[in-house]
């Protein structure tokens, strides 16, 4: 179950010049802004806007935005364009942020890993790969003499390429390898035949 909604914190309070008009004290009253922002499992992901309320402080009258007369609303509008919604209101966004990039700089790495590897295969090498089918297996390298390269493809598929993974076991393997050259292997890259290269 996803818990979301929103809530307010409070940003800023600021007397306000004036008598209540309950108890005809002066200067008695304070403007407080609170900011609202959408949360997920309490977690802030954004500000969408603030609000505002007037308190008496000697008989702690309330006054709420729709109660107040123009010139209050005015001075509680003022408070409120001149405070900003803090930082941690944003934290939801920036970790999202923080999270996306970190995505794409692992990408990028695997990227760069995978031409080396192909360029240079060693035993023990895994390839993920998608099949004529669209499924995806696996193919480990066996051994690699001069420009050959022998793969033991895998007997097994899977419809997702995130589980591919759970087929590396010794078993699920062909007990006679493939043999391709290190420019079929390019070819496989650039045809997104070959996905991935992990190297234990």
């Amino acid at each position: 179950m996803i818990i979301y909604g929103h809530r307010a914190s409070h940003l800023i309070t600021e007397p306000v010049p004036g008598t209540c008009p309950s108890c005809a004290t002066p200067d008695s009253r304070r403007v407080s802004v609170f900011g609202r922002y959408a949360h997920i499992y309490w977690i802030p992901l954004f500000p969408f806007g603030k609000t505002g309320i007037v308190e008496c402080g000697h008989c702690r009258l309330v006054v709420q935005d729709k109660e107040m007369d123009p010139a209050l609303k005015q001075t509680v509008r003022e408070v409120k364009q001149r405070v900003k919604a803090p930082v941690w209101h944003f934290s939801g966004l920036i970790v999202l942020a923080l999270a996306v990039v970190w995505g794409l700089v692992v990408h990028s790495q695997n990227q760069k890993n995978t031409q080396t590897f192909i360029q240079a295969p060693h035993p023990g090498d895994l390839y993920h790969i998608r099949t004529e089918n669209g499924h995806y297996s696996l193919l480990k390298v066996q051994d690699v003499t001069g420009n050959s390269v022998k793969l033991l493809p895998n007997n097994y598929e899977m419809e997702s390429q995130a589980e591919v993974a759970k087929l590396n076991k010794p078993e699920n393997y062909a007990a006679e390898p493939v043999e391709l050259t290190r420019y079929d292997l390019k070819i496989m890259l650039t045809k997104e035949e070959i996905l991935e290269v992990e190297r234990p």
